[in-house]
């Protein structure tokens, strides 16, 4: 009776041991895998699509330690999260492609402004600090308290709006601290709007355009929009009003 009652208690310490061997043997088994997988499946091509002014070897230095572990390790998610962290990233795709293959798409941000000398200004409101040597010529420039780059934005989308039967854009716009606006038009005529019924100040200036400014906009120095029933025209050579 004493022999069985030994041999009894000895079976789970003998359970226990199979069981740990079992799990060294497995974990042997996939770490071998792994080995042959990443060098049996090697990554050998990485396209990249979409890119126009972030930096190609910025990219290819960021890619190349994420892509060195073979087709089943490629991390898509952890790719797509390092790559969205570049300044000019707005979106990007990324899949693996069988048997050697990774393609991504990079959707940049499409920039529509300088804002406060600071970075640029993304159609959808975002402020962005790319290099500035990536940055596109000749954007106009949005000035205005921290935090209101919404309704600079606003207020420039719908000035250009009101500016298209005479054909010019906005090519400065400031909003100072006192909420008044200031903005000069890429014809080079500088207006003072004030700080209210812009819009309307401005579509009575479009409609007067062509008959007190017509094609004499290099001689207008500047045009003060803020009297109640009319404005002001300062000429470089002639005063007028």
């Amino acid at each position: 009776m004493a022999q069985r009652k030994g041999k009894t208690l000895q079976n789970p310490f003998q359970y226990l041991k199979m069981a740990l061997l079992g799990t060294f043997v497995l974990s042997c088994i996939y770490a071998l895998n792994q080995i042959h997988l990443s060098h049996y499946f090697p990554i050998k091509t990485v396209r990249i699509y979409g890119i126009n002014r972030s930096d190609h070897q910025e990219v290819q230095a960021l890619l190349l330690p994420l892509v060195n572990n073979g087709f089943f390790k490629v991390n898509v998610d952890y790719i797509r999260d390092r790559l969205q962290q570049l300044p000019w990233v707005s979106n990007i795709a990324v899949r693996r492609d069988w048997p050697d293959q990774v393609e991504i798409t990079l959707i940049e941000k499409n920039p529509v402004a300088r804002w406060n000398s600071q970075g640029l200004l993304s159609e959808s409101g975002e402020v962005f600090l790319p290099d500035p040597n990536t940055y596109p010529a000749h954007l106009p420039i949005l000035i205005g308290p921290e935090g209101k780059q919404l309704m600079v934005l606003q207020y420039f989308n719908e000035i250009n709006h009101v500016l298209q039967p005479i054909h010019t854009k906005v090519a400065y716009l400031e909003m100072t601290p006192y909420l008044s606006w200031k903005l000069t038009l890429d014809n080079g005529i500088a207006l003072q709007v004030g700080h209210k019924d812009i819009l309307t100040r401005l579509d009575h200036f479009v409609k007067v355009y062509p008959k007190i400014v017509g094609n004499r906009a290099t001689d207008v120095e500047y045009i003060d929009l803020r009297y109640p029933n009319g404005m002001a025209v300062r000429w470089k050579t002639v005063e007028a009003v």
